[in-house]
């Protein structure tokens, strides 16, 4: 139920895009796009992924929630105002940021707020699984104890969630087939890449 509902609330949105062909951040090609920020600025349907969230992690004792800049900040506030809210104790909510070499790290002192203390990880889209695992490792080197990580959505069906090396569990799985630009079918097939959303317009200028 849970599942269909996430599902359900982006397609809403218009964040579920599919039959086309599009670039990921990682540079992998996919016929199905999961756009977030098609969803971020529906606050009421955000606030309902949220609540997901929390009520899923209820009982893992969280003291900070963290998500990876940009979209992870969202979530962090709203995951952590519906743990507040429902746990009845101030539950906080920080974010990492990306350095000038790809990693995520904390900036603006939020380590302070991570250090000794239990951490609920929450990411949006799971393709490799990269970003959120920098953000895991964010948190260890800031001393956090992460008692779980989770996704709105996991596209990958190959995912091996050992990586994490954290307990990890997805609101929703939407496997997509996902490719390298030397092996993608629809480059073969000549399908044109989508510049308009993802990172098609990037990819096409370094060719």
């Amino acid at each position: 139920m849970e599942m269909n509902k996430v599902v359900e609330i982006l397609k809403g949105t218009g964040g579920i895009l599919e039959n086309d062909h599009f670039v990921g951040a990682s540079g992998l090609h996919f016929d199905t796009y999961v756009n977030k920020d098609f969803l971020y600025p529906h606050t009421g349907e955000v606030s309902k992924v949220c609540r997901m969230f929390a009520e899923k992690c209820r009982d893992k004792n969280i003291e900070v929630v963290v998500g990876p800049a940009l979209g992870g900040i969202i979530l962090s506030q709203w995951t952590a105002y519906y743990l507040s809210d429902i746990c009845g104790r101030e539950i906080l909510g920080v974010y990492t940021e990306k350095n000038v070499d790809g990693e995520q790290v904390f900036t603006r002192g939020y380590e302070k707020y991570v250090k000794g203390k239990n951490v609920l990880v929450v990411e949006d889209i799971i393709t490799t699984g990269g970003s959120i695992l920098k953000t895991i490792k964010a948190v260890q080197n800031a001393q956090g104890n992460i008692v779980a990580a989770t996704a709105m959505i996991n596209k990958n069906k190959n995912l091996d969630k050992s990586i994490f090396g954290v307990p990890f569990e997805a609101l929703a799985e939407l496997y997509v087939d996902i490719y390298t630009a030397e092996d993608c079918p629809l480059c073969k097939k000549g399908v044109p890449i989508n510049t308009t959303v993802g990172h098609g317009k990037k990819f096409l200028e370094k060719r």
